[in-house]
């Protein structure tokens, strides 16, 4: 179980939803527990999900001969798959993988998967070069509106 809160800098602990970490403790009343405390990871940025959708996927897609932007889903689908695999579940089903969703991956988890797609990308398919967030004008990036 994981709850969210928050550590002022006089070192009070404050839990997000208290009432839900006092009631889910019920279930472990008359046993010892142990409670870790750890950083919550930063949310990813909108800034890394545009450059992602915007910038990677388009030129990942360009590389491979997909012109029509209503394709660009499938690249990114491929790449989520290739990238973000979760093992296989009997009752789920197959293939399943991870969310690039915002609230799925953290900041640090969405920049690890760009950089694997891009070093994959521009060591295994022919003459696909990615373009740098430094090399393009965020501003004018269109956030595609695929997960």
């Amino acid at each position: 179980m994981n709850w969210l809160g928050f550590v002022d800098d006089a070192g009070n602990f404050k839990l997000d939803n208290s009432k839900g970490f006092l009631q889910a403790m019920r279930a472990y009343a008359g046993f010892e527990v142990i409670v870790s405390v750890k950083k919550r990871p930063k949310m990813q940025g909108t800034q890394s999900m545009r450059y992602y959708r915007g910038v990677v996927v388009p030129d990942i897609a360009a590389a491979c001969g997909y012109v029509d932007p209503d394709e660009w889903e499938d690249v990114h689908n491929a790449l989520a798959y290739k990238f973000l695999r979760l093992p296989d579940h009997p009752q789920l089903g197959t293939p399943r993988r991870r969310s690039t969703a915002k609230d799925s991956l953290s900041q640090e988890e969405m920049s690890r998967y760009i950089d694997q797609v891009i070093l994959w990308a521009e060591t295994s398919i022919p003459g696909c070069t990615i373009r740098r967030p430094e090399d393009v004008d965020m501003d004018k990036v269109v956030d595609n509106e695929w997960e």
